[in-house]
């Protein structure tokens, strides 16, 4: 292999520029996630679409972890949790624990309205998959 300072000598590119950019390659862990985006010759499968930005690369990751909080947030009911020595009575209950469910913010700057997000953010609040919105201004 070619050393950064060889390569930097050679093309005139600085050390400093060198040394930082041209590193040697090391293996991947063999946990590491595969970098692959969504096959659409499968179909459109919005669920596998969102499920395969964990595999997407880095900002597409951290949309698909986003995702998955969602995804909790969404399912979790009260019910989920153990029934605490302090619960009040009514919330001893199966019943009533299993229709009690998260509350949901959406935190989102204003300029998100003005762009194509703010059909999103309207499809959100008209099909209640948000309780509370929270724009700055």
């Amino acid at each position: 292999p070619i050393s950064a300072s060889l390569l930097s000598s050679k093309m005139s590119v600085p050390n400093i520029a060198a040394d930082a950019v041209l590193v040697q390659s090391v293996q991947m862990p063999k946990e590491s996630i595969k970098i692959e985006g969504y096959d659409f010759n499968k179909g459109v499968d919005h669920n596998a679409l969102l499920d395969s930005f964990l595999s997407s690369g880095f900002q597409a990751t951290n949309f698909g972890m986003a995702v998955e909080e969602i995804n909790k947030m969404r399912a979790w009911r009260l019910s989920d949790e153990e029934i605490r020595e302090d619960e009040a009575e009514e919330l001893r209950d199966p019943e009533v624990r299993k229709n009690i469910k998260g509350t949901i913010f959406l935190g989102y700057t204003s300029n998100m309205a003005s762009c194509g997000v703010r059909e999103t953010i309207r499809y959100l609040a008209e099909h209640k998959m948000v309780d509370c919105i929270v724009a700055t201004a």
